[in-house]
Parts: structure tokens; sequence; C-alpha cells
């Protein structure tokens, strides 16, 4: 496969190249032995030994929300109503994704929890965060089986828009553009299978998740035990357990937000963004009022106001 300079190539040259972690060099691939069963296993106790890597039942209707769709208020009737559902027989999936969507791009602009985590404002790190979210929402997605099977499959192919996007800002070359695009994809895709494959043991989770995301988001530039990686290993679980534990009506309405998580107290470090990446914000922040107005939920004060909250950062460790 071709090397991309959208993710094999970084721009600054300073990070080494990106391998799948799916591949044979990856750790969590080969036959492990008795000694790294333990060794895995004492590393997740460490990893879980702090409290905010679980999320209680109780806590999480604390990051459900109520969406108002005034379409779907309607009398069965009434002629609005039917004309939507006969001209726009997706809306409800499409409103789902669109709010899934929100989720994500809310977590890329997010600057607290992006200084926590060491993420950049470069292209490789901002879509492998993107995906390991759209990762989290999937893990339930198949859970609730063939219902919510197009929900997913849309889920990707937004996260494949917001991809296409960022490559149009970067103003990569029409000719190149296709390849790319499937480049990064394959790359994304390695990455998911990876996470997949470090759910296959319980006992172990912790510390082979943080491994993946040594190898995939920070590209193994980092040590393995950095504080950071620790702390976006303890965020995954954390997010983990909300997705696994919001009732099932709530999830495929996409009414809920992340739960929060504690960042360090100190100041927060803007993120100095690239031309592509500023344009996207402004683009966002332009279009959101419409995309609102469009989708019946102008009027989403509990919402926002929940994401605002999650926003704001709190004190705590690691």
């Amino acid at each position: 496969m071709a090397a991309s300079p959208l993710i094999a190539k970084p721009a600054c040259g300073s990070r080494p190249r990106r391998t799948f972690a799916t591949g044979v060099n990856a750790q969590f691939e080969k036959q492990l032995m008795p000694e790294d069963i333990l060794h895995l296993r004492a590393q997740s106790m460490t990893i879980m030994q702090d409290p905010v890597c679980e999320l209680r039942p109780e806590e999480a209707q604390r990051y459900v929300v109520d969406h108002v769709d005034p379409i779907a208020e309607l009398p069965l009737w009434h002629p609005t109503r039917i004309t939507t559902s006969v001209t726009q027989p997706f809306r409800h999936q499409n409103l789902v994704v669109a709010r899934y969507t929100d989720l994500i791009v809310e977590r890329l602009d997010n600057e607290p929890l992006l200084n926590a985590f060491g993420i950049d404002a470069g292209f490789n790190m901002q879509v492998y965060f993107m995906v390991l979210h759209a990762w989290l929402l999937h893990q339930r997605l198949v859970l609730e089986g063939s219902a919510a099977k197009a929900l997913d499959e849309k889920l990707f192919e937004s996260c494949w828009t917001l991809c296409r996007n960022f490559m149009w800002l970067k103003k990569i070359p029409e000719y190149r553009f296709d390849a790319e695009l499937q480049n990064v994809q394959e790359y994304m895709l390695g990455c998911c299978v990876a996470l997949d494959k470090a759910l296959e043991r319980p006992d172990i989770l912790p510390a082979r998740l943080q491994q993946v995301l040594w190898a995939n988001i920070y590209s193994g530039g980092t040590k393995k035990d950095a504080v950071q990686l620790t702390r976006l290993t303890k965020y995954c679980l954390r997010q983990l357990g909300l997705i696994l534990q919001v009732d099932a009506d709530r999830f495929l309405t996409g009414s809920f937000v992340w739960a929060d998580f504690p960042v360090p107290d100190e100041p927060v470090k803007r993120l100095l963004l690239p031309a592509w990446r500023a344009e996207f914000a402004k683009v966002r922040k332009e279009l959101a009022p419409y995309e609102a107005k469009a989708r019946g939920e102008s009027a989403q004060g509990d919402l926002r106001q929940k994401l605002d909250a999650a926003r704001k950062p709190t004190s705590v460790g690691t």
C-alpha cells in the first residue's frame, strides 16, 4: 500500500511512520505467555484502581437529555407529518446520526480534554480521536443488533464525510484524493479492529486498550506509561461504561452526552489550529443554527448546557 502523507508521513517529520496496530508486530496479536498475562493483569489492575474508570448505573442517568422533534409531536393525520414521512423516509435515522456526529465533533473542539490527552490539531491525531469516539458508539450499536445496523453504517459514513471535508480543506490534489481517502480509511478501520481485539479478554482489557491507543493515536511516539496515555485509557473505559449502560431508547435516539471526565487543574493551552482546521471550525459554527433548525432542535438548551458543562475542566490527578 502506498504511503499517505496524511497518515504515514506526518508533515513535521518528527514522528515515526505509522503501522497497522493489527499487524504481526502488535503485542496483543502474539501468543501471550503466562508471564505476559500476569503483567497485563497487574497493569490493568493499576489502571482500574482509579474510580474514574467506572460509571455506576445511577450515574449514567445524569448524561441523558431530551430532544424535541416537532414533526414527531404532530398528530398522525397532520399533513406536514404525512408529507415528511413520505418524502423523508430515513429522517429519523439521519437525525440520530447527526446527533452522534455532533457529539464526536464536540470532542474534537474540547480544548481541556485535548490538552489533557496531548491530542494536537494535526490531521492524524484529529482523525484518530474522531474514530475512537465513533468506535465507542459502534460498540453499543453492534449490541443492539439489526435494529441499529443502518445507524452503524451511517455513523461511519458520517465519519468519512468529516475526513473528506478535512482533506478538502487541506487542499489535497484531486488526482490523489481518492487514494488518500482510501488509505486513511484503511488505517482508521485497522485501529477499530485493534480496539475490537482488545475487548476479547476483560481481565486484561485496560492494558490492551492502552497498547492500542499508544500504537495508533500516539503512533508509538510516547512512553507506554505516559500520564497522558494513561489518562486517555481511563477516559475510554469511562465512556465505554456509559455507552453500554444508557437505556436503549435513549441511545438509539442520540439522547445523551458524554460522561464528564476530570482534567488537570491547570491553565488550558489554546491549540494552534492549522488553517484547514480553523476553517472547519468556522464553517461548523456558521452552519450550526441552520442545521439545528432543520432538525427541529433549535431550542435544545438542555443539551447545549450539558455539553458546555462537560467542557469545563475540573481538578484531578492523572
